[in-house]
């Protein structure tokens, strides 16, 4: 690269790219963008290497050495740099339009930062809008991604880089999904940046809450289901009493060998509070087989658990949470017995237990938006008709933790 560079002494100069300073921030993994942000807090017209070592701490010096490097080369900084045992070593750092640089970061006062977070949201929600219904991920994805936003939103604390890098996952998701893409958690960091931890704890944790990655093609460690009943798995000649235990987790590849399951249940019963399913497990009597509910199920886990029903027919028990998204994962599961031409019913989360709990959690936009949808739909059971119609008109919703 042709540097331009301004000689103070024989021995001390200042070298940055030619040409005027950029308008456009490049992409920034997380860490390099949030110490950036911490650089560019002040409005000192230059920062020395000491004091921007500091704000990086020990542990990000190579961070810092790394997006020092980077802003030369782009031109957003001048370099005054000293020759000392013949290699040249930067000593600070002139920014060259440090108020378009903070703009970029949304670093400046709080009416910008909140102006430039509501542009980033609304901007998002056009574009997640318009991909409604893309090709990969299905329903599903869409419900998650419309809610993963309105949470966004809700979040007024979270920095405007922070908000920028999770808008980013989105897109990043979106794109993997409509690729069909499938991996581990590594590839899809890979997928979203130059390295492997271009997604953080914070941000995985963030993601974990708002989607089945699993059946996104997400892989994290090995899917489990959790069992509890009076009967035997069995492989071949092996067996595995459940009756042995509280409740087990066994690996979906696991139960994707079990050739029979003795003795059949009276009901399959499905249970999506993790205390909930605890709670029943302790207790539990009679023929139910008593599986725990993650969620929205991932493709593998409603897949097994419909290889499973197959060895061993039984109707199905759905309890979920008396919110509209418990609704929608009772209709997801229920569908399938549907198609065996199996009997299911929503059980334990319907008028009467919303009515019962004391929780007066008031319905989001997430929830108004879906709950239309899910009462124009002719499959929904009679219960669950009246527990939608119910929620709507008084706007709260409940969780099954109250009762079950």
């Amino acid at each position: 690269m042709q540097w331009l560079d301004t000689w103070i002494r024989r021995d001390l100069r200042e070298r940055r790219a030619p040409g005027e300073p950029p308008t456009a921030l490049g992409l920034l993994n997380p860490a390099q963008r949030e110490l950036l942000a911490r650089w560019v807090r002040k409005d000192h017209p230059s920062r020395t290497r000491q004091a921007l070592l500091r704000e990086a701490g020990a542990a990000d010096i190579e961070c810092a050495e790394a997006l020092c490097d980077r802003l030369l080369r782009e031109g957003w900084i001048c370099r005054r740099e000293r020759l000392s045992g013949g290699r040249w070593q930067w000593q600070a750092v002139l920014w060259r339009d440090l108020p378009g640089l903070k703009r970029l970061l949304g670093v400046g006062s709080r009416a910008e930062r909140d102006a430039t977070r509501e542009r980033l949201l609304d901007h998002a929600t056009e574009w997640a809008t318009a991909r409604r219904g893309g090709e990969g991920g299905g329903a599903g994805f869409d419900v998650e991604l419309e809610q993963a936003l309105a949470g966004l939103r809700e979040e007024s604390s979270l920095r405007v880089d922070a908000l920028e890098t999770r808008l980013h996952l989105l897109r990043t998701l979106a794109a993997w999904c409509d690729a069909r893409t499938s991996g581990s958690r590594r590839d899809f960091a890979l997928h979203a940046g130059a390295h492997t931890k271009s997604v953080g704890a914070a941000d995985w944790k963030w993601l974990e809450r708002g989607f089945d990655l699993e059946r996104l093609g997400i892989r994290g460690f090995a899917p489990l289901m959790w069992l509890s009943g009076e009967a035997s798995l069995c492989w071949g000649a092996r067996r595995l009493d459940l009756s042995s235990v509280g409740f087990v987790g066994i690996t979906l590849d696991d139960l994707a060998r079990v050739t029979a399951i003795h003795p059949p249940p009276s009901n399959w019963w499905l249970i999506e509070n993790r205390a909930s399913f605890e709670r029943q497990a302790a207790a539990l009597a009679g023929g139910h087989l008593l599986a725990w509910l993650p969620g929205r199920p991932s493709t593998q886990w409603l897949d097994t658990l419909c290889r499973l029903s197959d060895l061993a027919p039984a109707p199905l028990l759905v309890s979920a949470d008396a919110d509209p998204a418990g609704m929608d994962i009772a209709l997801t599961v229920g569908r399938e017995w549907e198609r065996r031409r199996m009997a299911w019913s929503p059980h334990r989360m319907g008028v009467a237990e919303w009515r019962q709990a004391a929780q007066h959690w008031p319905l989001n936009d997430y929830d108004r938006g879906l709950l239309p949808r899910l009462l124009q739909r002719d499959e929904l059971p009679e219960s669950l008709r009246a527990l939608g119609e119910l929620m709507l008109r008084e706007g709260r919703k409940a969780e099954q933790e109250a009762w079950l």
